[in-house]
């Protein structure tokens, strides 16, 4: 059996195995076939195939045992709910109407604070852009957004908040890279003074601090930001739907 889409062939793989072990015709206890076996049975890539039987892994339902392989755990994974999305820009969703404005720009050398939120390594040279996301009209800003981007990806601030495409839509697109992985902290915290001005609101007032990071298949990071929100103007809203994990339907989300 192929699988034809490349954004679902994991999937396609894990729901496959997933019928199998349900269906008793991988019982528990029955070791999983192998990488090149699965790849050559599916048409797929050996880093699809190791894609897929993590997700398993991460359900319980396989598990690794030295000497004997991948082993069948469980019949049935436990039921679990899960947000369903399609794209990394759906964990956090803006006000239709709002733009982005890079209002200054300037190259620098993380040091331990900046590399630690980032999830790079200390000295790594970054471009910051300072961006503010607000309306056309008199409403409030809704944040203030740091961008970091490699150096070598400078040549898409021109497109930045003047075209259509999200920021590491923009990068993929001219350097061939893909995201693989985004990491999203999301913190309460302070309004720090040097947003203030910018975002007409008070220095230590209530401030949502979110931090995204844009990783590539070898986990190396493409692309992050760094949103201040004040408290009053933004709203995370989510809606929970049982995951195909658990046998009403198949709804795929992050880890």
């Amino acid at each position: 059996m192929a699988v034809s889409s490349p954004r679902t062939r994991y999937q396609a793989l894990a729901e496959s195995l997933l019928e199998d072990i349900r269906r008793g015709r991988l019982p528990v206890g029955a070791r999983v076939p192998g990488e090149l076996e699965l790849a050559g049975r599916f048409g797929v890539s050996r880093h699809t195939v190791r894609e897929a039987l993590r997700r398993l892994e991460s359900l319980g339902l396989i598990g690794r045992r030295p000497g004997r392989g991948t082993l069948v755990l469980n019949g049935r994974p436990q039921a679990s709910y899960v947000q369903a999305v399609t794209q990394p820009e759906d964990l956090l969703q803006y006000p239709t109407g709002s733009r982005l404005r890079v209002r200054e720009t300037a190259e620098l050398t993380a040091g331990r604070v900046l590399a630690r939120r980032l999830g790079c390594r200390a000295g790594e040279r970054w471009l910051r852009l300072g961006c503010l996301r607000d309306f056309a009209d008199d409403q409030p800003p809704v944040c203030w957004t740091d961008l970091y981007l490699r150096p070598t990806h400078r040549d898409v601030v021109p497109a930045i908040g003047c075209r259509p495409g999200l920021v590491h839509e923009l990068i993929e697109a001219r350097h061939a890279l893909r995201t693989e992985r985004v990491e999203v902290d999301v913190r309460a915290g302070q309004l720090p003074a040097t947003y203030c001005e910018a975002l007409q609101a008070e220095a230590g007032s209530p401030s949502m601090n979110v931090v995204r990071r844009y990783l590539d298949a070898a986990g190396s990071l493409i692309f992050a930001s760094h949103s201040e929100h004040p408290g009053d103007r933004f709203t995370y809203s989510l809606t929970l739907e049982r995951g195909w994990q658990s046998g009403s339907g198949l709804v795929w989300s992050g880890k």
